[in-house]
């Protein structure tokens, strides 16, 4: 990477931030109480997002000074992206994140100045939705009042608890930014049942909903190229998080947990799958930060580095949480462990990241290689 070196090693101000972020969750959400936030309406631990966003200002990090925020980069919020990752914490920071970045790219200061101050101070929660399948098909019509949208969209995320939706909607200059109340008469919200319990989706229908364009109508795709890639660092980011608490759990289990009168971590075959899932992590943390580093830094790296983080931690949080529950025996079965609850989390975001698939692709295509699926490459 071209840019800050430096960058690379977490400084003081980071590990403060991921400090205090464990001590809050600690208090906030122990595992009882995120046990009943799988079994709320919601699933949402409203008085806990609440300190998050007032108490540490979360959801101003991304935010400029000027609009109420931090103005700080993606390695800022990845750390906070790591230690929601190690407690499943099912709060919306990374919807918020993504719509404070469509935001923010969209350089609307009008904009900006509507939303941006709300999420920075916590009154106002905002999510956002892409198009990902067939059915997410939603059209803007301009008319005598503004911008009407028509359509729905699959699978957003925290939408039953947000005040803000941004969206991307077909007008006929092409893919549009807009947003819109999820109060309006025009918008219903109905939740989806899902394999990741701790991070709710929602189907999002529209008719004569009202709209504000948000950036130059036609100007979308690069708003959504952007949300594109800071998710894939933020998806990357949690996995490290998901990673370091299969190691946790798992090596303090083979340590205590006798079998035959002796560890069973003493045994070659726990102990080297758990020298497997610790090496799987230390490659996640290395190469989520260095792919944060090279997008605060705008190297040109940063593309290619956002897919392969995305490609090579997605499948190692998948693969070492499915490994965790094996080592962690009868338990790591059972409803009552969490152990299922990372595992579900993990299948979910390689989905949610676009797959193994998608990411070959588009390294392939980066690095100017032929591929296709027929090539063997992917």
């Amino acid at each position: 990477m071209s840019g800050n070196p430096s960058g690379l090693v977490a400084g003081d101000h980071e590990r403060d931030l991921a400090d205090a972020l464990r001590s809050l969750a600690a208090d906030l959400l122990p595992p009882s109480a995120l046990r009943a936030c799988l079994d709320s309406g919601t699933g949402h631990p409203a008085q806990a997002w609440k300190a998050m966003t007032t108490e540490l200002g979360l959801c101003g990090l991304m935010v400029p000074e000027s609009y109420g925020g931090l103005g700080l980069g993606w390695a800022e919020v990845n750390t906070v992206h790591v230690e929601l990752g190690r407690t499943l914490f099912p709060v919306p920071f990374l919807v918020t994140s993504l719509a404070t970045t469509a935001i923010l790219v969209a350089d609307d200061v009008r904009a900006a100045e509507r939303w941006l101050p709300g999420i920075a101070n916590g009154s106002s929660t905002a999510t956002i939705a892409w198009p990902v399948g067939r059915r997410d098909r939603v059209t803007a019509t301009r008319d005598e009042h503004g911008w009407s949208l028509a359509g729905q969209y699959e699978h957003v995320m925290a939408a039953q608890i947000a005040q803000v939706l941004l969206l991307f909607a077909a007008t006929q200059a092409g893919l549009s930014l807009f947003a819109l109340d999820l109060a309006d008469p025009g918008v219903t919200v109905e939740q989806l049942p899902g394999l990741d319990l701790t991070r709710r989706t929602c189907r999002v229908r529209f008719e004569d909903a009202r709209a504000v364009a948000v950036g130059e109508i036609g100007t979308g795709q690069e708003a959504l190229d952007q949300v594109g890639r800071h998710l894939r660092l933020a998806l990357a980011a949690e996995a490290v998080g998901g990673l370091s608490w299969c190691v946790d759990t798992c090596v303090e289990h083979s340590r205590t947990r006798e079998q035959f009168g002796r560890p069973i971590g003493s045994f070659q075959a726990v102990a080297h799958a758990c020298v497997e899932m610790f090496a799987a992590l230390q490659t996640a943390r290395a190469g989520a930060r260095w792919a944060a580093c090279a997008q605060d830094a705008e190297d040109p790296e940063a593309e290619l580095a956002g897919h392969v983080v995305a490609l090579r931690t997605g499948i190692a949080y998948r693969d070492q949480t499915e490994a965790a529950i094996h080592l962690l025996g009868g338990i790591g079965f059972t409803w009552e462990h969490d152990a299922h609850l990372y595992y579900r989390r993990a299948r979910a975001s390689l989905a949610l990241g676009g797959g193994p698939t998608a990411h070959q692709l588009a390294i392939a295509e980066l690095a100017g290689l032929p591929a296709s699926i027929d090539s063997g490459l992917v």
